[in-house]
């Protein structure tokens, strides 16, 4: 397979992880005070079952492959800085998994939509700041 194959699947992953961050965090978010709140939290589980799961997985593997097949050297900052985030998005995952369930579980709970969303947009930071790090190769 070709190296610009696989970094086109990894950007493409990370910015449908990007996005469906973005989701969550709205989903949890102004979900607090909304009379729609059952489907905001199942709205909340099946984005990140289906959406956020499967995009991580492969921004993850493409973005490792890649790495490997260009002969990139370890160290390097923006890499890092991007491997890192990647790493913890496993924490993210489990944390909104088991928020976006406890809430659809109780959905006239209060704190749990505002948890989600803090969560989900504590990470959308750090995403963010890796699509910085990696796209300017900064710093090198």
């Amino acid at each position: 397979m070709r190296p610009d194959f696989q970094l086109f699947v990894h950007v493409l992953a990370a910015t449908t992880l990007f996005g469906s961050f973005g989701a969550l965090a709205t989903f949890g978010l102004a979900g607090r005070a909304r009379p729609e709140q059952a489907r905001l939290a199942t709205a909340s589980l099946v984005t990140t079952f289906f959406v956020a799961v499967p995009a991580w997985g492969l921004m993850l593997v493409f973005g490792t492959w890649t790495k490997s097949k260009e002969g990139l050297p370890g160290g390097i900052s923006w890499i890092d800085i991007g491997s890192a985030v990647a790493s913890l998005g496993i924490v993210a995952l489990l944390a909104v998994s088991a928020l976006a369930y406890w809430w659809m579980r109780r959905p006239a709970g209060s704190w749990q939509p505002l948890v989600l969303g803090l969560v989900a947009t504590g990470y959308l930071l750090a995403l963010g700041v890796a699509w910085w790090a990696m796209t300017a190769k900064i710093p090198s």
